[in-house]
């Protein structure tokens, strides 16, 4: 997952900047040189708007205010990275459309129904849906798509526990590893304390248990990766991307 050295930093946009996640992008940015954030987004509601986004994110001022106006830091943008509430993802997924900007959605818990407006758009710009950027969390998903296909008789089930304030059950990562698995898989799904994200796929079989995890013991790996990820999806045509494109996984048959 190697992002390009663009000659000028690539102009970024981070939508849901005053978040746990926008915090955690915000605060690794620095260590991406090629790109330059030139908006940094928060709700109408957000009591940290007007305020530096770089204190925002617990580090030293970076001189970019976070803002509600999309509108307004869309038109220098050459990609933008979502991370704010699932009920926002339609719209700013169409800003983006209309402004044929690349769009990294990292946002979960939308509904299914706008899959169809999510096929539009990637029919016009680079469009990548990331339920989790970790890479760690990329592999799994590959490790648990082998397992389903090579113990076909194996029963599945995923268990995911996540920190208390997390709204949507079963996360989308969780999702996206029973997709993996093919078939109907049961989700258990906890949330408790402050855990940042513990994912587990197990195949039971006669006589033995396979289980694949993955524990994230901070959201940078999540932010690491959704900046390198940002960086490889500017440079995309359009369509429909997933964490295993950025990675460079082949599709298992």
């Amino acid at each position: 997952m190697s992002p390009r050295e663009p000659t000028q930093p690539l102009c970024a946009v981070l939508i849901g900047a005053s978040g746990r996640m926008g915090r955690a992008i915000l605060g690794l940015a620095p260590q991406f040189p090629a790109l330059a954030f030139v908006g940094a987004i928060a709700s109408k509601d957000s009591a940290a708007l007007g305020h530096d986004s770089g204190v925002v994110a617990g580090g030293p001022p970076n001189h970019l205010p976070i803002t509600s106006n999309l509108a307004a830091v869309l038109p220098r943008a050459q990609v933008v990275i979502d991370f704010s509430a699932a009920l926002a993802t339609r719209a700013n997924l169409l800003a983006c459309r209309t402004a044929r900007t690349p769009l990294l959605i990292g946002t979960t818990g939308f509904p299914a129904a706008l899959e169809s407006e999510f096929a539009a758009a990637a029919t016009e710009i680079p469009l990548l849906i990331a339920p989790n950027t970790s890479p760690g969390v990329t592999l799994l998903t590959e490790l648990t798509r082998l397992a389903a296909r090579a113990l076909p008789g194996f029963a599945a089930a995923i268990t995911e526990t996540h920190h208390r304030g997390k709204r949507d059950a079963p996360s989308g990562t969780a999702l996206g590893l029973a997709a993996a698995v093919g078939k109907e898989t049961p989700i258990s799904s906890v949330r408790e304390g402050e855990v940042v994200g513990e994912h587990t796929a197990r195949f039971s079989g006669a006589g033995e248990e396979l289980c694949l995890t993955h524990r994230a013991l901070s959201r940078d790996i999540f932010a690491r990766g959704a900046l390198a990820a940002a960086l490889w999806l500017s440079s995309q045509p359009a369509g429909r991307y997933e964490m295993r494109d950025v990675m460079g996984f082949k599709t298992v048959t």
